[in-house]
């Protein structure tokens, strides 16, 4: 059979001519629907908010949408409702008829209530709005009854009007990291002066680093070096000088700040790292040179000229673990920490779990170091051939002793009063612990009880002597750290640190009471988003810096309710949590689309406050929020920028939080590392943050804005119910 050439068709088979018509009224109804969902969105009411920014928009979902989508039996729609630039003109949130809390309720069980919701849904039929399956959901899980937008706004303590059903009208908000930040005055950036000129990255390389990276590692090969030869820092840990140092230290000295000092960055585009050759990369990252760098600042937040140092401990120390020239090897120490308890400054950092000692600061020609010898003096050739089995007996170890500056050093001096001693109450895997004290209940003369706090969620906390350590034998060392499918076999420089276990007092305690929701609720959660399971960020975060106490009247402060009921004050601490990397990422046949969507590595941040007692209930969390970039034009800080101006800051917008395709204004990586209460100023606080393993910050935070994201207003934060809705 020919078949004809005008195109009607008349030459094919009745099945045939029906087959072509029923796709062509597909693909009719398709371009049809597309047209009237763009009209629909074009139309949609966009309006200026009040908002937690001033400045801020947030998109409204117009009724016409709305129904578009129920009309659908509850597919989803996405529309453009977050912008994927940064800035300023972006919207500050998403709406929803659904609460945050049914989105992350129960989570790390098997089932979160929105997975129950989502099954209630397709039992319910296709006419049914996700709504209506949340409010059922609700009523019939008692774990999950804030889903029903009644019990969720009572949760929030938002009371309806149960006759007129007012709650079905509630939208509730999810908010940008960017925008959920509290507000912040006094930022500060650092810059280390003693490092030498030749050890920083010329900002003329900034376009072909890759090209830098594989030259500095050639470098290191032909004059035989085991580290990269470029330096950055970041990472401030921060404590007002207690008056005993204080009193031999310049009397405009008010803080002494940490930093982590390391060849180890990511300033630049990811891409960047991944292109590099395998022993590179390993070079780059995986690098035994992580040095503390320490520095007295004025009030102001200004480093005082000469009064910086930057130390290798762990050589001193004899703690570093031997390498070959041009090997990977991961640091001794990272992330260092300060704490103050009992009048003392004490050094924190993650080893192969936590270690801790205390710090002896002078300055030149004061004569407070006398008699106390060096520190390599006594650790240094203890064991021949690089061999450790055996130790300096205890009493030698606990003697202080005097730390040799590799930069800087002119005016400060410090002496540590012994050996590091480990933390291992949390495991070989413990990190990032925060140390706080409070005083002793029983004998109020004594000395502050000092605690570590190991977990978050689950808030897991023991009580420390942090002077005071048993010993424990290198064996028993090998079987707390050992993973199986590793060597069995373990005899490192960092074991003599690791015999030296910190005293404990009683037992780990954990809370008693669930914890709280979140204050509020962020993108993520949106329903369009990652709900239920599909949670990006790990629930269970991890200190990030802590304590700063907030009396009764604090919390109360700027509420139109009582926050906080009991007499008692309440401590507040900042962690984070970060999208964990996990198998699948490294899979070809996981669609590249899918890892970009969810990328690893990205970190949030939270507020949370618990009671100053055993258990240590946790009473109240915040929502997420991130910490910004410092805000530059071409090469210059902003006007309201303090402190030294340092050329990595450029740096730090190569790589931007995001998720869902988005992008938020701030670093991938924000990592807090100290939250104090300011010198002389109840009322502020102050928090250091790193900034993409590039740069350090710091900046002034009111305790009234962090009381505003931990009991915030719902009108404010929680839901929106505008007529408009």
């Amino acid at each position: 059979m020919v078949s004809t050439s005008d195109g009607s068709g008349s030459g094919r088979s009745p099945q045939e001519r029906t087959r072509r018509q029923r796709n062509v009224s597909r693909r009719d109804a398709v371009v049809v629907f597309l047209l009237i969902a763009i009209v629909l969105v074009a139309a949609s009411n966009w309006y200026l908010a009040h908002t937690h920014h001033a400045g801020s928009y947030h998109l409204q979902t117009s009724a016409l949408f709305d129904a578009l989508q129920a009309s659908l039996g509850g597919q989803t729609i996405l529309q453009s409702t977050v912008s994927g630039s940064t800035g300023d003109q972006t919207d500050a949130y998403l709406l929803s008829s659904i609460c945050g809390g049914c989105t992350r309720s129960n989570q790390g069980r098997k089932k979160a209530c929105f997975d129950f919701v989502l099954a209630e849904k397709d039992k319910l039929g296709w006419n049914a709005t996700i709504l209506e399956a949340a409010i059922n959901v609700g009523k019939q899980h008692k774990e999950c009854e804030v889903c029903d937008p009644a019990k969720c706004l009572s949760y929030y303590h938002v009371y309806e009007d149960e006759e007129n059903n007012n709650h079905h009208r509630a939208k509730f908000k999810y908010w940008r990291f960017d925008r959920s930040a509290p507000q912040f005055s006094n930022p500060t950036t650092f810059y280390l002066n003693s490092i030498p000129s030749e050890l920083r990255i010329p900002p003329s390389r900034f376009g072909d680093i890759g090209l830098y990276f594989q030259e500095m590692h050639n470098y290191t090969l032909d004059k035989q070096l085991t580290g990269m030869p470029y330096l950055l820092e970041y990472n401030p840990g921060l404590v007002v000088i207690p008056p005993r140092e204080k009193a031999k230290l310049p009397k405009e000295a008010y803080y002494l700040m940490s930093l982590r000092v390391t060849p180890a960055n990511n300033c630049f585009d990811a891409k960047v790292y991944s292109d590099l050759p395998k022993d590179v990369w390993e070079a780059v990252y995986h690098t035994g040179s992580n040095y503390l760098g320490l520095a007295l600042l004025d009030e102001h937040y200004q480093i005082i000229d000469g009064y910086e140092i930057v130390l290798e401990m762990d050589t001193q120390l004899d703690l570093r673990r031997k390498t070959n020239v041009g090997s990977a090897l991961s640091p001794t120490f990272m992330d260092y920490r300060l704490f103050v308890f009992n009048g003392g400054i004490y050094l924190h950092a993650n080893a192969d779990t936590v270690v801790v000692t205390q710090l002896n600061l002078s300055t030149e020609g004061r004569g407070d170091h006398e008699g106390i010898v060096y520190c390599d003096s006594i650790y240094e050739n203890h064991n021949s051939e690089g061999l450790y089995k055996t130790s300096l007996p205890q009493e030698e170890m606990d003697k202080p002793c005097k730390m040799k500056s590799l930069y800087g050093g002119e005016k400060l001096k410090v002496a540590i009063n012994s050996q590091f001693r480990t933390i291992w109450s949390g495991g070989a895997y413990g990190k990032n612990y925060a140390l706080f004290s409070i005083p002793n209940v029983t004998h109020p003369d004594a000395p502050d009880s000092v605690y570590a706090e190991i977990d978050l969620f689950p808030h897991h906390v023991h009580q420390i002597v942090p002077n005071e350590h048993n010993v424990i034998s290198r064996r028993q060392v090998f079987e707390r750290i050992w993973k199986p499918g590793t060597k069995k076999r373990r005899n490192y420089p960092i074991d003599v640190a690791n015999e030296r276990v910190v005293k404990t007092v009683g037992n780990v305690t954990e809370n008693r009471l669930e914890i709280p929701l979140p204050s509020f609720f962020n993108v993520d959660s949106h329903e369009n988003w990652f709900p239920g399971s599909k949670a990006p960020f790990k629930e269970a975060a991890h200190g990030g810096a802590c304590c700063v106490s907030f009396s009764r009247h604090e919390l109360n402060l700027g509420g139109t309710r009582s926050n906080h009921n009991d007499s008692e004050s309440l401590l507040v601490g900042i962690g984070h949590t970060k999208v964990t990397w996990k198998p699948w990422y490294s899979k070809g046949s996981v669609p590249q689309n899918q890892k970009d969507q969810v990328p690893h590595t990205h970190y949030v941040s939270l507020f949370y406050a618990f009671d100053p007692h055993s258990p240590f209930e946790v009473r109240a969390r915040s929502g997420y929020f991130c910490l910004g970039h410092v805000p530059m034009t071409r090469n210059e800080y902003a006007d309201a920028e303090g402190g030294r101006v340092n050329p990595y800051s450029v740096l730090t917008r190569n790589r931007n939080l995001s998720q869902n395709f988005v992008t938020f204004d701030c670093p991938q990586m924000h990592f807090v590392s100290s939250f104090i209460e300011k010198a002389d100023d109840s009322s502020k606080t102050i928090i250091g943050y790193g900034l993409n393993d590039c740069t350090g910050r710091l900046v002034e935070v009111d305790k009234k804005d962090i009381v505003r994201l931990l009991y915030p207003e719902p009108s404010e934060m929680v839901f929106d119910r505008s007529d408009e809705n």
